[in-house]
């Protein structure tokens, strides 16, 4: 029960980070001095600043089991400070982005780990932040907006750190007192060039998406009406591809949901056809996510810190500028074919590992 609880304030506070953020980076940075070079910090800190933090993490995690607690709760602390300082200045960005990575890392990391790699509860986690980006890009700067943000957030503050306080530091079955606490730390045991390209074609997957999805404009998206409908396209896609996942299986869901979605996108003018591939191919983001967490197993906040570095630099591109082609339904329908190839080589290899577990359930059958 005490890890539903966790899932649920991550979720909710997921929301509110990505609000909080994109709330005071949209209203506060553009216009400003410098406003670009803040725009590409605080996305360089809040995105592929998860890789190190993740890294840094797991090394703590190895010794006690309440750091990525503490780390979302940190990330929150960071978040609610860049709250109440409320300037366009470094200081907001660099705070907000340092606090918006710690967050998204301690978090995912925690419910990977605690699920031991289910991708339903991660693709709840992550589509939560769809809901509150938009929220925050579309919402005017009031300082009752302000008020209320800020108590939200302390209020999920306090409850996080009395979870993470509730936390025993547990020590494994079969090992001493006062030992640190070890994982499971097998990688690339099969085949590592398979594994290798594995891992790459899934970091591709993920920046193409990324890339993707910040250049998706559609005709019929001019109002508040379509924006929401379009957000909650992203957000089912994302959540609905956790337990497809689970129940159907990664390269099922990862294969047929992208096969009908450069179908669809390639007639995305059209406002039906345009929503529903916006939701199957937004339905991959769980299973990469899974999908490297398993190829890094005890090393979730590396594997989360992996799929945003990708997202990171899959929207790059996009501040130097896209070409006009891009922009069209035959594009989008093209990057989709090319994200359906990546991941079906980043699932079935290594080659090697599917048919040792073939070999294996044929020598049961027999046997």
């Amino acid at each position: 029960m005490k890890r539903h609880r966790r899932l649920a304030w991550a979720s909710v506070s997921h929301l509110m980070i990505d609000f909080i953020c994109a709330w005071m980076i949209v209203n506060r940075i553009p216009g400003s001095e410098a406003w670009f070079v803040k725009m590409l910090t605080y996305n360089f800190l809040a995105f592929a600043g998860q890789l190190p933090a993740g890294i840094i993490l797991d090394r703590l995690a190895s010794k006690h089991n309440r750091a990525a607690g503490m780390a979302a709760s940190t990330g929150c602390l960071l978040c609610l400070i860049a709250l109440a300082v409320g300037t366009d200045s470094y200081t907001l960005t660099i705070t907000a982005g340092i606090g918006n990575a710690l967050f998204h890392v301690g978090s995912g990391a925690e419910i990977l780990e605690t699920y031991k790699g289910r991708a339903a509860e991660s693709g709840i986690f992550v589509s939560t932040g769809a809901l509150g980006i938009y929220a925050g890009s579309v919402i005017p700067v009031m300082n009752e907006i302000r008020i209320l943000s800020g108590v939200i957030l302390f209020v999920l503050l306090a409850y996080s750190v009395k979870l993470t306080l509730s936390e025993k530091e547990e020590v494994p079955a079969g090992r001493p007192e006062g030992q640190s606490k070890m994982r499971s730390r097998k990688i690339f045991s099969v085949s590592p060039v398979q594994e290798t390209i594995s891992v790459l074609c899934l970091i591709l997957v993920v920046a193409f998406r990324s890339f993707e999805g910040s250049i998706f404009t559609f005709p019929w998206n001019s109002g508040i009406l379509t924006g929401i409908a379009l957000t909650g396209a992203v957000f089912l896609g994302k959540m609905l591809g956790g337990f497809a996942s689970d129940f159907f299986g990664s390269y099922k869901t990862a294969a047929i949901s992208l096969a009908i979605s450069a179908i669809l996108l390639g007639v995305s003018d059209r406002t039906d056809a345009g929503l529903a591939g916006v939701l199957l191919f937004n339905m991959t983001m769980p299973v990469t996510l899974i999908s490297l967490y398993r190829k890094f197993p005890g090393y979730p906040g590396t594997s989360f810190g992996l799929l945003t570095f990708a997202l990171y630099l899959g929207v790059l591109p996009v501040f130097a500028g896209v070409p006009e082609n891009l922009y069209s339904p035959i594009a989008y329908a093209v990057l989709a074919v090319i994200s359906l190839i990546l991941i079906t080589l980043g699932l079935c290899l290594p080659l090697q590992r599917k048919r040792d577990l073939l070999h294996t359930r044929n020598r049961r059958k027999l046997g």
